[in-house]
Parts: C-alpha cells; structure tokens; sequence
C-alpha cells in the first residue's frame, strides 16, 4: 500500500507524511501542483533529516498519476465515503488518496471510483487534518497486518 496526496497545500503536513512514510516504509506519493514551494522551510524542519529515508514519488499532475496506476486497486479518502476504514481490508487497495487540506478530493475524482472509504469522526466535524488522517490510515493499515 502506498500513500498519495493529490495537489497538497501546506507544507507541514507533507513534512509530516514524509516523516511518517520514513517510520512507518509506507512509499509516499505527491501530485502536484502544489499549494508551496517544495523546498520552504516549514516543509524541511516538519519532515527534519527524515526526507532521504522516505519512499517519495512526483507526479507532475493527475494524468501522469493515471497512467502509471490502476485505478481499480485505488482506495479515495473522502468524508463523503460509505465504507467506514475499519470495515475496508485495506490490503486490497495499492494506493490510497487524499485531497487538499481546503477542499478533499475534488467530485470527479471520486466519482472515478467506488472505493471511496471514510474515517470515522464526529457527525458534526467537516475534516480531519491531512497529516493526521494520513497517519490514522497508514496505522490502520499496518495494524490489520500486523504479523507477531
């Protein structure tokens, strides 16, 4: 399973997936374009000296994404979503997206799948922050396989 963040915005919260992708061998993809500048600050003090032990991949945008994965292995993180991650083995999918931290993923990309999953908050919450649901699902993920 890889991790992809579709058009991020923040810097600190892809400094903080890349620190996660380091810790956690969870391959960490990004589509551009960005809502920073790759190389700020805040996105070198988040990810600390974590950025040349982390699995990280480019994407120029979503089309070049597109044709380097199949999409029906793809699982789309949306507060929109019908399946519960608890109740998704998310061994199945490949690769798991998240959208910008104003907006989610945008309506056709969802409506490109099926496999659209929530994680499960309070009814009167809009979001998770990008970082921390990154981390809920990759945790998620490596607890249903966790092997003693």
């Amino acid at each position: 399973m890889e991790i992809v963040l579709y058009q991020p915005e923040i810097a600190g919260n892809v400094g903080a997936c890349i620190r996660l992708s380091a810790n956690t061998n969870v391959p960490l993809n990004i589509i551009k374009p960005l809502g920073f500048n790759f190389q700020e600050n805040k996105i070198r003090r988040a990810g600390l000296d974590y950025h040349d032990l982390a699995s990280v991949s480019m994407y120029e945008n979503w089309n070049e994404f597109k044709k380097n994965v199949n999409l029906d292995n793809v699982g789309y993180l949306s507060s929109k979503g019908n399946k519960n991650i608890w109740d998704v083995e998310l061994k199945k999918y490949s690769h798991l997206i998240f959208g910008p931290e104003s907006i989610g993923l945008p309506e056709n990309i969802i409506r490109e799948s099926k496999n659209i999953i929530t994680i499960p908050m309070n009814s009167d919450s809009r979001s998770i922050n990008l970082a921390n649901a990154v981390s809920i699902v990759t945790y998620e993920y490596l607890r249903q396989n966790y092997k003693k």
